[in-house]
This record gives structure tokens, sequence and C-alpha cells, in this order.
């Protein structure tokens, strides 16, 4: 016990560390360059506040987004639902039920919903004409396997629609993902392809997916009540990036989360917007987790979500 808290004291010393040492950077000449922004913002508050390293950690109805083969390890039917109160004034909600489906696998539905408010329309001379809403909408069908002991795998088919006043967009795409889960060790890798498909055309002008290669570790000590996570990913519109994250849970009841997201060569928004912190408690068949993200000068975001098993 004391040398496990002694290393999650050196993991939040590291943490600390390179937060305090990291610069702001130049924002990447690619980014902006790819669409559909909203399959980019992670969903589920446990994750987020690990530092969103959870693509080897994912084993609950979030795993939809973070690595659909954590689905096959989901025992019991879940329904999620995550509100997220993103800067300036964005709402994101997510909702999501998996059930497993016994030997055949798991699947797993979800739809999530972004509201950009009411923004003020103007014509091309800058006269008002009123106020428009745009907003995203994200479908999901989710499935996951586990082949054996130490292998699993899952695959998300998801349908994207994005409007902006009277003109609309949408994009179908997939991502593939696996577990692995190192024998007579409670070392678990991952990996996960995200967001192949289709291009998003608005009016003539067409936007690639933010297409993302996602790799990771998540190691449980304690009898699980702690885990170390590290997830590294890769897009093709900006720098790679990595988080670095822990779960305590306290009595099996409460947990508390620290992290850190890192893009190599410093983050954009300032050394403050890579913090994430989060806690979470657990009564019977049901947790509430909570997770808070500063975005610089932007200002803050706010994840509460819920999960119910049954």
């Amino acid at each position: 016990m004391r040398r496990s808290l002694w290393t999650v004291l050196a993991l939040v010393a590291i943490l600390w560390a390179v937060s305090s040492n990291c610069e702001a950077k130049n924002i990447n000449e690619d980014a902006g360059t790819s669409g559909a922004q909203l399959l980019k913002i992670g969903v589920g508050a446990k994750a987020v506040g690990m530092g969103e390293s959870y693509v080897a950690a994912a084993d609950d109805v979030y795993a939809a987004y973070w690595n659909p083969a954590g689905l096959s390890h989901v025992e019991t039917s879940q329904l999620g639902f995550m509100h997220n109160e993103w800067f300036e004034g964005i709402r994101y909600e997510f909702l999501g039920y998996v059930h497993p489906i016994g030997d055949l696998g798991t699947l797993a539905g979800s739809v999530s919903y972004v509201s950009m408010g009411d923004l003020d329309k103007t014509d091309e001379n800058g006269k008002e004409m009123g106020t428009f809403h745009p907003y995203d909408i994200l479908m999901a069908l989710s499935f996951g396997k586990r082949l054996n002991q130490s292998v699993s795998l899952g695959v998300n088919a998801k349908f994207l629609r994005e409007q902006i006043d009277e003109e609309n967009a949408q994009a179908f795409a997939v991502d593939i993902g696996g577990l692995y889960f190192v024998p007579g060790s409670s070392l678990v890798l991952g990996a996960n392809v995200q967001h192949m498909g289709t291009k998003m055309k608005f009016v003539t002008e067409s936007f690639s997916l933010p297409m993302n290669l996602k790799l990771g570790a998540a190691y449980a000590m304690i009898d699980g009540a702690l885990t170390l996570a590290v997830d590294v990913n890769q897009p093709v519109d900006n720098d790679m990036n990595m988080g670095l994250g822990i779960d305590y849970k306290i009595m099996g009841i409460m947990s508390l989360r620290a992290g850190y997201t890192y893009a190599l060569g410093g983050n954009d928004l300032g050394t403050a917007s890579g913090l994430r912190a989060g806690v979470g408690v657990a009564i019977t068949d049901y947790k509430l987790d909570y997770a808070f993200v500063p975005y610089g000068e932007l200002g803050q975001a706010h994840r509460i979500s819920l999960l119910a098993s049954f």
C-alpha cells in the first residue's frame, strides 16, 4: 500500500513538472483543415478526468468513443448520459446504451448532440438578419467482441450531420479498436483508429474527417483500486499529443482522478489547458462522475456523466 501511494505521488509530481515547464506553442499549420470537430470531443467524465487517457482502460458504455473493443468487457446492460458545459456557451449532450448478447459479443448505440447557441446572422453588408442556431448530431452503432482471454476487438459505424443556418453536410465514418491483456499481468494495451470516413461538403467545399490513431496502456494495482494510464494520439490535422492519468478508488465508493494532456512542442492554449481533474461516486448500480477542464483564455469546461447498470 505504501509503495503504491508513493507511485501515485510520483506520477502527480511528473504531471506537475510537465505542466510547469511546457510553454504555449505556435498553432500547427494543419489545425482547422479538417471538418467534424465534434468527433474530437471525448465523452464520459471519468475518462476526461484521467487526462483523456482511456483507450486501454475503457470498460463501460463510454468505451464506444475511446475504444469499442472495451465494450466486450461490459458484463451488464448500461445506460450512460453526459452533459458537457463547454466554453463560449457551447453544450454537448451524449446518450448511450450498451447490451451484452452472450457469446456473440456486445452491442451499443449512442447519440451525441452539440449546440452552438444562437448566433447573429448578417448579410454581406453587415446588416442584421436575425439569428440562427448551428448544431451537430452524431449517431453511432458499436460492437465489441472478446476473442479470447487476452484479445478483444471492436468497431463503430457512425453517421454525422452538421447544420449551419440553411446549409448542412453529412458524413459516414468507422472506428476500429483492439485491446490486449498481457497474460500474468494487470497491464492492458489498447489501440483505436478513429474517424475514418467520407468527406463533409458544405455548398462547394469539402472537408476531410479528423482521423486519429490512438495508442495507450493502463496498469491496475492495489486489487484494482489504482489505475495508471497513458495515451498517445496522432491526428491528421495537428501535432502528436499524449495524455497521462490516474484513477484512485476509495473503499469502492469514491474515485479521485487527475491527469495532463500535452501536445508535442507545447499546448496551443497554454500550459494550464493541459490539466485535468475529476471525482466520482458509486452507489450500488449507479455512478456519477465530474471532470474539470481548463481551456486557457477560452474559459473552462465542466463534464457531468451518469452511468446506470441493470
